[in-house]
């Protein structure tokens, strides 16, 4: 978990830096992240890099924790939430796992490209439906590079090879979403944004 802080930490910059790709496959994602949230919410992002998913979300929920394994990304977050005038996000230097074991629970809990880079599938899913309240729900888009093109795999490991790429699980959509059920939830919608290379994007009610 070190090793993939501090790999975040290095590119930090030159990630909020760069532009966004999809555009449109985003607002797509985050029109249906909105129609599931309510101003009496608190809700926990896992993965939140620079904080631009909860900055966005945040007058849509009572309280946002923004969280992520690399405390460089978390100095951005919080500078950009400051320069934004939004005082309902708060953001923690933390992982999935730390979270929890802490004990607490959120009612919606966001897991935006990120379970794909914790290792061990089950053990990942299982972090995150430990943080979400009985009756609540998980919102997650996770890359499916197991259905995607030989391509993206290859050029994953050749990258990871000379330590420019994390830790990647290459999850297929249809595994991903039996795990998810397996954990003990209920999903209530699926897409994909983007189509290619596949953005699984998971609604689901913890039971």
């Amino acid at each position: 978990m070190q090793n993939s802080a501090g790999f975040w930490d290095r590119r930090a910059p030159g990630y909020v830096a760069r532009p966004m790709k999809d555009v449109a496959s985003y607002e797509k994602a985050m029109d249906r992240v909105r129609s599931y949230l309510t101003t009496e919410q608190e809700v926990l992002e896992l993965g939140c890099g620079s904080g631009a998913t909860a900055r966005l979300l945040a007058r849509h929920v009572r309280q946002v924790t923004a969280s992520d394994i690399s405390g460089k990304m978390i100095e951005f977050g919080r500078e950009k939430a400051w320069n934004d005038g939004i005082e309902n996000v708060s953001f923690v230097h933390t992982s999935a796992e730390t979270l929890a074991l802490d004990g607490r629970t959120y009612d919606v809990v966001m897991a935006f490209n990120v379970i794909h880079l914790i290792k061990g599938p089950a053990d990942a899913i299982n972090q995150v439906q430990r943080l979400v309240k009985p009756g609540g729900l998980l919102i997650s888009k996770t890359p499916c590079l197991g259905d995607s093109a030989f391509y993206w795999r290859w050029l994953i490991n050749v990258m990871r090879v000379v330590r420019y790429a994390p830790y990647v699980t290459y999850f297929r959509q249809v595994d991903l979403g039996r795990r998810i059920e397996q954990a003990g939830f209920k999903i209530l919608e699926t897409g994909n944004y983007p189509a290619s290379p596949m953005g699984r994007f998971i609604v689901a009610r913890k039971i």
